[in-house]
C-alpha cells in the first residue's frame, strides 16, 4: 500500500482495543491474539478507520454497511435485494452471514469465510495450472 495514495487503506480491526469489554477471553494476551485473527480484520479507507476505530462493534456495524462488500456482508441488510451478492454466495458455498454481535465464535465463522474465499481466488485452476493429486502429496 501506497502512503502516498490520496485515499489509503488501513487495517481495521473489528473489535476495539478495550480487553475489559470482553471479559470472557482470560487476559489481555488472549484478548490481543483473538482481535488479531485474521477473520476479526477488514481493510477499509484510513479515515473511517480513524474515526470509528476505537467504537464498539454495535456502532461501527451500521457504518460497515456503507463500505466494500466483505465489511457490508456482516450487516443483515447486505442480505436484503442484493441478488448478485446472494447468488455468488450460493454458487460458491461461501458461508457468508450476518453478524449482529461480534463474538469469539464470528472470528471462527469469519476465518472459515476467509479461508473459503482464499481458495477460490487463488486456485491453481483458475491460472491454468493443474493442482497436484492430494494422494500423491501424501505419499
Amino acid at each position: 500500500m501506497s502512503r502516498s495514495r490520496k485515499h489509503p487503506f488501513e487495517i481495521e480491526h473489528i473489535w476495539a482495543n478495550h480487553p475489559e469489554l470482553h471479559p470472557e477471553l482470560p487476559g489481555e494476551q488472549a484478548f490481543s491474539d483473538q482481535r488479531n485473527r485474521f477473520g476479526g480484520l477488514l481493510l477499509l479507507p484510513k479515515d473511517f478507520n480513524a474515526s470509528y476505530g476505537d467504537k464498539p462493534y454495535a456502532v461501527k456495524l451500521e457504518h460497515y454497511f456503507r463500505q466494500n462488500l466483505l465489511a457490508k456482508s456482516l450487516h443483515p441488510k447486505c442480505y436484503e435485494h442484493n441478488p448478485t451478492f446472494l447468488r455468488l454466495r450460493d454458487e460458491r458455498g461461501l458461508p457468508f452471514a450476518p453478524i449482529s454481535d461480534f463474538t469469539v465464535e464470528s472470528f471462527a465463522e469469519r476465518q472459515v469465510l476467509y479461508q473459503r474465499l482464499c481458495e477460490q481466488i487463488w486456485d491453481p485452476t483458475n491460472f491454468g495450472i493443474d493442482a497436484p493429486d492430494e494422494m500423491a502429496l501424501a505419499s
